[in-house]
């Protein structure tokens, strides 16, 4: 690798860290309790409205698994057996599921962690720098098993059966989105703790005033 391409690389580099800075900052200055409530609303409201909804169209009782994306990992063997419990008008309403309305969802839920995140840690923004990015890294492998899951859909419709490797690939990208959600929860459970030993800190010890 050249001189040039050293230097490019770097600065490339250099300029996405700062765009995630930038981002960071955005919603450390700008994220409310009440932005919070209201992307928890919204969250919610689009959970029950449209989410279930949407579902709907390829959920049936003769599978076990209601939606694969839902589950901590998984195999070809459950994928097929996903599949092959729903007819190929069910599978395009999956494959279209997965690639707008669960897209869009990832999008709600990563903003309102994020804001959440913001909003509880915004005391402690100078040392703890992105932290309140973590959702972003959930919500992009909820994208990319989505996109792997669209692949292996069309595939069964087209040919009857699945690449494995992609197969492998939509059960890490989901076992990887799982666990930055569990990073996110324990994150936000620790965050209030510390609100809540801070609040009762300031309680026991009130600040003296200097005449």
């Amino acid at each position: 690798m050249s001189d040039r391409e050293d230097d490019i690389g770097r600065r490339s580099g250099l300029l996405n860290v700062i765009k995630l800075e930038s981002i960071s900052q955005f919603f450390y200055k700008n994220a409310t309790i009440f932005n919070a409530v209201l992307a928890t609303v919204g969250f919610i409201a689009y959970l029950l409205l449209v989410m279930t909804s949407k579902a709907t169209g390829f959920e049936t009782e003769a599978s076990s698994i209601r939606s694969l994306g839902t589950t901590f990992g998984f195999d070809q063997t459950d994928i097929i057996a996903f599949l092959s419990a729903r007819t190929e008008e069910m599978i395009a309403s999956y494959i279209i599921f997965n690639q707008v309305w669960d897209v869009l969802f990832g999008v709600i839920y990563g903003i309102m962690y994020m804001i959440w995140l913001s909003v509880i840690f915004e005391q402690f923004s100078h040392k703890l720098g992105r932290l309140n990015l973590v959702p972003m890294m959930q919500v992009a492998f909820d994208w990319l098993e989505n996109y792997e899951l669209a692949i292996v859909a069309n595939q069964y419709l087209a040919e009857g059966s699945i690449s494995p490797v992609n197969a492998q690939l939509a059960s890490i990208f989901s076992m990887i989105k799982w666990g930055f959600s569990g990073m996110t929860y324990v994150l936000i459970s620790l965050g209030l703790v510390l609100l809540v030993y801070r609040f009762i800190q300031k309680g026991r010890y009130p600040e003296r005033r200097t005449s």
